[in-house]
């Protein structure tokens, strides 16, 4: 999708950034209001675009939704590249710990389109999609972290990547809805303690010389 010249400045390349910002607002707003409580009237104010404009690239208010929910992916700096499988994974798992407001807006985001769809086959069939993507690429990082002797040989990647994100998500709702009882220190510290109980003492040590 492109958007017209009135929102491009007229260049080529403004386009795709111009995009992402739009779908920025919309998950800013959703996060706010719920996809119920989000109206195109809010996502013009916000992005200075025409209601007719919006419409008329993205179809309406649910192409939105779907254009923000494939365009979310993971949360901000879920995935980094570089570094060994084991620091990959940390940094990862610390996408789950809501230290930056960019972080916690993307989680209110998750929390009103999962409860949404729940409601919704299309939207679950999304989540669910962009679930399993998330779980399979937690997968190869401790399948390559075994074969680096950073994880330990008897870990199971299947077995060991589905409690990793149960914990992780819990512990990043938990941060929404009561900040008081789990505070980002803790969270990070529930999340390196798990990632610590599947590495090599090696790989911890060198952790903690570093």
């Amino acid at each position: 999708m492109t958007l017209p010249s009135e929102a491009m400045n007229g260049t080529e390349t403004a386009r795709e950034p111009r995009r992402n910002e739009v779908l920025h607002h919309v998950t800013a707003l959703i996060g706010e209001h719920g996809i119920d409580g989000m109206t195109m009237r809010q996502v013009a104010h916000a992005t200075g675009l025409s209601t007719g404009t919006i419409n008329y690239h993205f179809g309406n208010k649910r192409g939105l939704v779907l254009a923000a929910l494939a365009s979310a992916g993971e949360a901000p700096e879920g995935v980094v590249p570089g570094g060994s499988p084991l620091a990959r994974l940390r940094r990862l798992l610390a996408s789950f710990v809501l230290d930056a407001p960019e972080r916690r807006a993307w989680w209110q985001f998750w929390v009103e389109v999962a409860a949404q769809s729940a409601r919704d086959e299309e939207l679950r069939r999304h989540e669910r999609a962009r679930q399993m993507a998330q779980r399979r690429h937690v997968e190869e990082l401790i399948e390559e972290g075994i074969r680096r002797e950073e994880i330990r040989a008897d870990v199971e990647a299947a077995s060991a990547a589905e409690p990793l994100l149960a914990l992780a998500t819990g512990l990043a709702i938990q941060q929404l809805t009561a900040p008081d009882d789990v505070t980002v220190h803790r969270a990070f510290d529930a999340l390196e303690e798990a990632v610590r109980g599947i590495a090599t003492s090696s790989a911890i040590s060198e952790s903690a010389s570093a």
